[in-house]
């Protein structure tokens, strides 16, 4: 539907009109009122009035430096010119605001000179005044070996182009900070190098610099080797010859004729005759036999056990597939040697001495050693009956055992330990006299045998360990001790 402006169609306040266009060809009243020039149609939310831009715009204001040319705010009404006047930009409003850290409106530091260089005018320079800066030279000479090239004066002011040169040969050796080769100054001659057989020169017999050498080494003599044999036969010399066995035949490649030995100067050609366990074809060589003990090869053997009294360092059986030491259990060797485990890796065999080992010596008639049977505290000890006698034991390693560490216990009458020295000696049983003496030791410490380097060493059934006891006191109380032993 279309309303158009016409005299005939009116709309009363209480109807409502709805159409796609309203076309108006002279002015819309609103309430009798068609509005002034440049008005616009507006609503309050409740009715419709005419308003003016300048009405609905808030006003536009500015800061520094901004400002208007005309007024002082801006709502629409009217035109306006924005503007930034001259010199009112302050440092702030900048993000850079300095030049080498001075800030814009400030001075430059100021810029002096020294030496050659000056100022023409004035005698600074900070960007305010223009300058210009004069180098004042002073002629630059040079001594020899140095000098300028092209014409003279010998030196340099500035006003000509020069070139310092050195001339060929002015250099003396007394310019350089080294001047030497091997102690040889610049200008000299090496010493002569002269080579000794098998060395010498392709041409010329020295050498020093002065003209190409070329050493060659020929004819070098076995004795300038410091190996000059393979197998102990000297260089130059056939190796002895290998003969071939019966299971062996050989031909000379070169002849092509039966060969019976090789040496190395030949080529021999060698292959295996059948027979001897040994069987040829023409599928290759074979083993005629192929058993151990009835075991097919690439089998295990039969498995070995140790028996009584035996032991293997480890496992308890043995078929060749791992090596294996076997020997004599501990607990078997001897009643007087004791395997002694401990468990931390610490395993030893152990030479166990009893009180009843220790006899008098010679030197008193009082010989009376004692075995203690009353004193809980040293009992089963033996105890001698006068201060001044030796207590002796003879103690007979076994063969081949080694005697490495001793120990003996000596206490007081009331169980505490007391300290006696004493002496060993290394006596023989029969076969010859004299003996070895073995140093001193000290009671209720393990000392190893070893006095100048002398050790007892392994057993032997011609000799015996002898201990000699210097006890002080008819209260001292010999109990036993050991001596550490190495097996065979």
């Amino acid at each position: 539907m279309s309303v158009e402006n016409n005299s005939l169609r009116t709309i009363d306040g209480l109807n409502t009109l709805f159409c796609d266009v309203i076309n108006i060809v002279e002015s819309i009243e609103i309430d009798g009122d068609n509005g002034n020039v440049n008005q616009l149609l507006t609503s309050d939310g409740t009715r419709t009035l005419w308003a003016n831009l300048s009405d609905l715009l808030e006003p536009l204001t500015l800061s520094s430096p901004l400002q208007f040319t005309v007024g002082s705010e801006y709502d629409g009404s009217i035109a306006r010119t924005i503007e930034i006047p001259n010199f009112s930009i302050a440092n702030d409003k900048l993000i850079s605001s300095t030049i080498s850290g001075v800030s814009l409106g400030s001075q430059l530091a100021l810029l002096t000179t020294t030496g050659l260089a000056s100022f023409t005018t004035g005698t600074d320079y900070n960007g305010a005044v223009a300058r210009e800066i004069d180098v004042s030279l002073s002629n630059l000479n040079v001594s020899s070996p140095l000098s300028f090239s092209g014409s003279p004066p010998n030196n340099y002011d500035g006003t000509q182009t020069k070139t310092i040169q050195i001339a060929n040969g002015a250099i003396s050796n007394l310019k350089l900070a080294n001047s030497t080769i091997s102690g040889v100054s610049l200008g000299d001659n090496l010493p002569l190098l002269t080579a000794n057989a098998p060395l010498s020169f392709v041409v010329g017999a020295e050498y020093n610099g002065q003209n190409a050498r070329t050493l060659q080494i020929s004819n070098i003599a076995n004795t300038d080797l410091q190996n000059s044999t393979i197998s102990g036969v000297s260089l130059g010399d056939d190796l002895e010859d290998l003969t071939f066995g019966s299971g062996i035949t050989a031909i000379d490649v070169g002849t092509f004729l039966p060969a019976l030995q090789y040496n190395g100067a030949n080529h021999i050609a060698m292959a295996v005759k059948a027979g001897s366990g040994i069987t040829v074809d023409g599928t290759g060589v074979k083993l005629t036999e192929n058993a151990i003990s009835g075991v097919a090869l690439g089998n295990d053997l039969n498995d070995l056990t140790a028996g009584t009294g035996l032991q293997l360092n480890s496992g308890t059986t043995y078929n060749g597939s791992t090596a294996k030491t076997l020997s004599i259990s501990p607990s078997y060797i001897s009643d007087r040697i004791s395997y002694e485990d401990t468990g931390v890796g610490v395993d030893r065999y152990l030479y166990t001495i009893t009180a009843t080992e220790w006899r008098p010596n010679d030197d008193s008639t009082y010989y009376n050693i004692h075995i203690e049977d009353d004193t809980a505290s040293v009992l089963g000890r033996a105890k001698i009956a006068t201060s001044s006698l030796e207590a002796i034991a003879i103690i007979h390693i076994p063969y081949n055992w080694t005697a490495d560490k001793i120990f003996i216990d000596c206490r007081g009458s009331t169980g505490l330990n007391v300290s006696r020295t004493y002496y060993l000696y290394k006596i023989r049983n029969w076969g010859g006299t004299g003996n070895t003496y073995l140093g001193s030791y000290t009671t209720n410490s393990e000392t190893t045998i070893d006095y100048a380097g002398t050790t007892y060493g392994t057993g032997e059934s011609g000799y015996s360990l002898m201990i000699k006891m210097m006890l002080t006191a008819t209260t001292d109380h010999l109990g036993g001790g050991y001596i550490t032993m190495t097996a065979p």
